[in-house]
């Protein structure tokens, strides 16, 4: 896959994990903030990126 690819993958499961992770806390009664929610979205597309990114070109070799 091309970066692009693994990009689209990450960006795609960040914001279903965040929908996911900040929905439940709301249905638990939890105060969610959008800035909360978009540092976490950005970070964990960040982090799940580097790892596809990592996990693809180790495969490679």
């Amino acid at each position: 896959m091309n970066l692009g690819g693994l990009f689209i993958r990450a960006v795609k499961s960040g914001c279903i994990c965040s929908i996911f992770y900040h929905g439940l806390m709301m249905v638990t009664g939890q105060k969610v903030a959008v800035q909360q929610a978009f540092v976490f979205t950005v970070v964990f597309i960040g982090l799940y990126f580097l790892w596809l990114v990592l996990v693809s070109y180790r495969g490679r070799k």
